[in-house]
């Protein structure tokens, strides 16, 4: 009699872990798309503060022998990683001396449109987020 009660009590949760997974799935999707995301701004955030500050290096360096912006906007390019190849980065570069470019500061400010790689973010904060980075070094020639 007692092996009849338990294996009718087996055939009733028979469906529960299936139900509990079901419940759980979409919770979890979420949270893991989100540390997805997540991660992949944070790679690109870092990835173009690299970039802004090889380029403000690059400039200090090279100040004292040529005051040309594009040489350092090309160079930033090359910093770049491909992920910004399809939108672009925004660069400025300023002198805080223009007439004498080998005293005073540098400013490095790039800007750049990412995409988000899930569509979780997406829905929430738009189809895409733009980060920036911004360097400022003492020109010292």
């Amino acid at each position: 009699m007692k092996k009849r009660l338990s294996s009718k009590k087996n055939r009733r949760e028979d469906g529960q872990a299936m139900v509990e997974f079901a419940l759980i799935l979409p919770v979890f999707l979420l949270i893991l798309c989100g540390i997805i995301d997540f991660g992949w701004l944070f790679y690109n955030q870092l990835s173009l503060n690299n970039a802004c500050r090889e380029g403000a290096r690059y400039a200090v360096v090279n100040t004292a022998e040529d005051a040309n912006t594009q040489a350092i906007i090309n160079h930033i390019e090359n910093a770049t990683t491909t992920v910004f190849a399809n939108n672009g980065v925004d660069i400025e570069v300023t002198y805080s001396s223009p007439n004498d470019p080998t005293s005073g500061d540098i400013t490095v400010s790039l800007e750049a449109e990412i995409s988000f790689f899930t569509p979780v973010l997406s829905s929430v904060m738009g189809k895409e987020k733009t980060i920036t980075s911004t360097v400022v070094m003492k020109v010292e020639s």
